[in-house]
């Protein structure tokens, strides 16, 4: 027989009805699954290690919530379903509290609905799954596309005479670095996790070939918006989170 003192009981009790209430989220997508889920791990946990360990082995669990407890990350799908239930319910509640004219409530669930927001966008990491081979050669051919363009563009504000308009055909030298920059790419071993290649941790550069990239780098970098915004945009975007993982 199992002893359990008051305030186990009510741990108990409040873990199976969020684990009620969860599970019935499963079903609906109009309830959040993931905080009830969360109650229901420090209730058992709190209550009863045997319920506890149960719920921790359950496909349930597995699926919404190991990835955060233990590698604090989620799917970009997983923060989305959060989100957007928990926002449906909680602008339900705001609307119907509003219309009886109750604003301090609305404030507590606003500030609430702030706090779910900022924890899951900057607090919790976004797994990202393994690519597949296509989008791996998908993301090669951009890195190369966007590296020969920077090329192009340093080609023909440097190289004018030689550089041939008509035909956008690179100068000798470029069209070199060009090749040089698309071969290393075909054969690099980091491909999958790296942003760009300033951000890999193999330099598989020559030195000459490395001090010719930086010089066109840093004359076609500032430049490139006014050519591809969307590109440089991109790479904007892919500065900041690189210097985020590692101040992480």
């Amino acid at each position: 027989m199992h002893n359990f003192s008051p305030s186990k009981i009510l741990w108990l009790i409040l873990g199976c009805i969020c684990l009620l209430v969860g599970t019935i989220g499963v079903f609906l997508p109009v309830l959040p699954t993931f905080p009830f889920y969360l109650v229901t791990v420090f209730s058992f946990a709190k209550s009863s290690q045997r319920l506890h360990d149960w719920f921790t082995g359950t496909k349930l669990y597995k699926k919404n919530l190991q990835p955060l407890v233990e590698r604090k990350t989620m799917t970009s799908k997983a923060k989305l379903s959060i989100l957007s239930s928990v926002t449906i319910v909680m602008g339900f509640g705001f609307f119907m509290m509003a219309r009886k004219g109750v604003w301090i409530p609305c404030i507590i669930l606003a500030v609430i609905w702030i706090f779910h927001l900022g924890f899951f966008l900057f607090k919790v990491k976004t797994e990202r799954p393994a690519l597949t081979e296509e989008q791996i050669t998908k993301k090669r051919k951009k890195e190369e596309y966007i590296v020969t363009q920077m090329i192009a563009i340093y080609c023909k504000k440097n190289h004018r005479e030689l550089y041939d308009r008509r035909t956008k055909k690179l100068c000798p030298e470029c069209e070199q670095i060009a090749k040089y920059s698309v071969e290393r790419s075909e054969h690099c071993p980091h491909i999958k996790e790296k942003t760009f290649c300033s951000n890999c941790t193999t330099h598989c550069y020559s030195p000459q070939m490395r001090d010719k990239i930086k010089k066109i780098m840093r004359f076609s970098g500032p430049r490139i918006i006014f050519y591809h915004p969307v590109l440089a945009i991109w790479h904007l975007i892919c500065m900041a989170e690189q210097k985020r993982k590692k101040n992480d």
